[in-house]
C-alpha cells in the first residue's frame, strides 16, 4: 500500500484541510446543537405550560356552562326560591372552580349560593360582551373578600363567580414564568401574572397555537377549541442561554474527541483509498470477497422467510474493509459491475440445492445503479436462475433509488428482470431521489424502510413521522414493505400494528455464514410464502 507522502502535494493538503475541518465541525455542531436543543426545550416548556393553563380555563368554563344550563333548564318562575337555591348550592358544591352561582338582575346580584338574599350586592357594569352574548366583569369585588378581585361569568341573567387566579394557579418549575388567559374577541386580558405584553396576543392569528421569541422572551399562545377563550405563557431568553451553557459543556469535549478520530479516520482512508482500485482488482483475481446472509422475517409469524445476501472482503493481513467504502470506490472506479458479477458467483455456489429444500424462501441480491443500467445484468440473473433452480419469487433484487433515477431506462430493465420471474426491491427507501410520481410509473414489488428511519420509531425525532409516510405510500401503490435495521421489539410492534409485512435487523439475526444460516432454520419448507406471484 501506498504511503499518503506519495500522493501528489495538492491531495495532502485537501487532505490535511478536510481534516482540520473534521476537527472544527463537530465543536461547532456541538454548540449549534446545544443552541438549538436549549430553543426547542424552551419553546416545549412555555407551549405546555400554555397549554395547561387553557385546558384549566376550558374546565372552568365548562363548570360555568354547566351550571347556568342547569339552572335555565329548570325553567324556574322565581330564580331565589328555595328550589332555586338548592339548585345554586348543588351547583356550587359539585363545581371546583366555581366560588358562587346566583341570580342577576340588572347590574344586581340578587341571590346566590352563598346566603340566599343576604348575598345581595351591586356587580357594576360589563367589563366586555363576548360574540356569543357572555357578560364578563373582570374586576368584581364581594362583601365576604373586600381585599380580593374575582370574575363574574354572566349568561341569560345568572352569574358564576370566580376566582381569577384559578386557570394560572399552575406549578411550573420557573419563579419568572408569565401566565395569561385572554378574550379572542377583543384580546382583553382576562386573568394574569409576571410580565405580559398585550401585543404577543396578536401573534396568534388564525392559528390554534403559536410559539415564537419576542423581546428577550420564550412566548407560547393556545386557542381554546371550545370557547371564546385563549392562554398565554412566557419565559425570559435567559433560560436559553443558560441551558445552551449547560449542554455545550457536555456535548463539546464529546464533538471535540469525535472530531480527533474521525480526522484520523480521514488519514487513514486517505492512505487505503490512493491505491484502493488496484486492491480492489487484485482482491477480484485473489478470490478475497466472501458472501454473508442476513435474515428476513415475517412480521405477523417471526418465522424466516428469505434473507439478503451481503458480500464482504477481508484481506489477506485479515483486516475487514467496510463495504460502505469498497463499493463507493469500485463505482467511481467502473469496478461495480465486476463486484455484482462476484456476487452472483458466491451466492450460486452457496444456494446450489437451498429452493429445492425451501421452495419458499427467497434470497436478495444487492444491485448498483451501473447494474440497473446494464443489459449484462439480466444474464446474470439468468444463470443464478439456472444454477440454483430458482423459480419465482425465489429471488430479489434490491436496486438503491439511484438505480431508478433514468426512468426510462430502469423501467425496461425492471420489465426484463420481472420477466425472468425475479421480484425487485428499492433500498434503503426515503434516504435518496424518494417520489411519488417516479414510484407510479415503475411496476416495484417491494419498499425497504432505510434503518435511519426505523431507529426513529418512539422517538420524538421529526424524522420519526416518515416511516408511517412510506407505510401510506407503499399501501397506495399496492407494494410490499421491508423495515431494515429492526432491533428492539418496540419497532417490531409499531412496524407489525401499521401492516409493514417483513423486517430484517439484530433483533431477528445479525449476518452469518449460509451454512449457519441453513442450520437455523426450523425445517424444510417451514417459511411462508414471501409476497405473491409476480405478475
Amino acid at each position: 500500500m501506498n504511503n499518503l507522502s506519495t500522493a501528489p502535494r495538492s491531495r495532502k493538503i485537501i487532505t490535511l484541510v478536510i481534516a482540520l475541518a473534521s476537527i472544527a465541525a463537530p465543536v461547532l455542531l456541538a454548540l449549534n446543537q446545544s443552541w438549538h436543543h436549549s430553543q426547542a426545550e424552551e419553546l416545549q416548556k412555555v407551549l405546555a405550560y400554555a397549554q395547561n393553563v387553557q385546558e384549566r380555563t376550558d374546565i372552568t368554563a365548562d363548570q360555568v356552562a354547566h351550571g347556568i344550563k342547569r339552572l335555565l333548564d329548570a325553567n324556574l318562575a322565581n330564580p331565589c326560591s328555595k328550589e332555586g337555591l338548592a339548585i345554586m348550592r348543588s351547583i356550587d358544591l359539585s363545581s371546583s372552580y366555581i366560588q358562587a352561582i346566583g341570580y342577576v338582575n340588572k347590574e344586581s346580584f340578587e341571590c346566590s349560593s352563598i346566603d340566599a338574599h343576604k348575598s345581595r350586592w351591586n356587580l357594576g357594569p360589563a367589563s366586555f360582551i363576548s360574540l356569543d352574548g357572555v357578560v364578563f366583569r373582570t374586576q368584581v369585588t364581594i362583601p365576604y373578600a373586600p381585599d380580593l378581585a374575582f370574575t363574574v361569568v354572566e349568561r341569560n341573567g345568572f352569574a358564576a363567580i370566580i376566582n381569577k387566579s384559578n386557570p394560572i394557579n399552575i406549578t411550573t418549575s420557573e419563579s419568572d414564568v408569565s401566565l395569561a388567559t385572554f378574550s379572542q374577541d377583543n384580546h382583553q386580558i382576562l386573568e394574569s401574572r409576571g410580565r405580559i405584553k398585550p401585543e404577543w396576543i396578536n401573534e396568534l392569528g388564525e392559528k390554534t397555537q403559536t410559539t415564537f421569541f419576542k423581546d428577550g422572551y420564550v412566548v407560547a399562545v393556545v386557542k381554546s377549541m371550545k370557547y371564546r377563550s385563549a392562554a398565554l405563557a412566557a419565559l425570559p431568553a435567559t433560560y436559553i442561554d443558560k441551558q445552551t451553557r449547560n449542554l455545550a459543556m457536555v456535548l463539546v469535549p464529546i464533538g471535540l474527541l469525535a472530531g480527533i478520530l474521525f480526522a484520523a479516520a480521514i488519514f487513514y482512508l486517505a492512505r487505503i483509498q490512493i491505491s484502493m482500485p488496484a486492491l480492489l482488482r487484485g482482491a477480484l483475481k485473489n478470490n478475497e470477497f466472501f458472501m454473508l446472509y442476513q435474515p428476513v422475517i415475517n412480521l405477523q409469524t417471526g418465522e424466516w422467510v428469505g434473507a439478503e445476501a451481503l458480500i464482504r472482503w477481508r484481506r489477506p493481513s485479515g483486516e475487514m474493509i467496510p463495504p460502505e467504502i469498497f463499493i463507493r470506490v469500485a463505482e467511481e472506479a467502473g469496478l461495480v459491475q465486476r463486484i455484482t458479477k462476484r456476487v452472483i458467483h458466491l451466492v450460486s455456489r452457496d444456494a446450489t440445492n437451498v429452493f429445492k429444500l425451501h421452495p419458499n424462501f427467497h434470497l436478495s441480491i444487492n444491485f448498483a445503479a451501473a447494474d440497473m443500467h446494464s443489459s449484462d445484468s439480466r444474464e446474470l440473473l439468468r444463470d443464478l436462475i439456472l444454477e440454483t433452480g430458482a423459480g419465482p419469487d425465489n429471488l430479489i433484487v434490491e436496486a438503491t433509488e439511484r438505480g431508478f433515477m433514468h426512468a426510462d431506462i430502469a423501467r425496461e430493465m425492471i420489465t426484463e428482470i420481472r420477466k425472468i420471474g425475479v421480484g425487485i426491491a428499492i433500498d434503503d427507501f426515503g434516504t435518496g431521489y424518494s417520489s411519488l410520481s417516479y414510484l407510479e410509473t415503475l411496476k416495484i414489488d417491494y419498499l425497504k424502510i432505510d434503518k435511519s428511519f426505523v431507529d426513529k420509531i418512539g422517538t420524538q425525532a421529526i424524522t420519526s413521522s416518515v416511516v408511517l409516510h412510506i407505510i401510506a405510500m407503499a399501501k397506495q401503490l399496492n407494494m410490499k414493505l421491508v423495515a431494515e435495521g429492526v432491533e428492539t421489539e418496540v419497532q417490531a410492534e409499531f412496524l407489525r400494528d401499521h401492516g409493514v409485512q417483513y423486517a430484517q435487523g439484530w433483533l431477528y439475526g445479525k449476518p452469518m455464514q449460509f451454512e449457519d444460516f441453513i442450520r437455523q432454520l426450523p425445517q424444510p419448507d417451514i417459511s411462508q410464502e414471501f409476497g405473491s406471484k409476480l405478475t
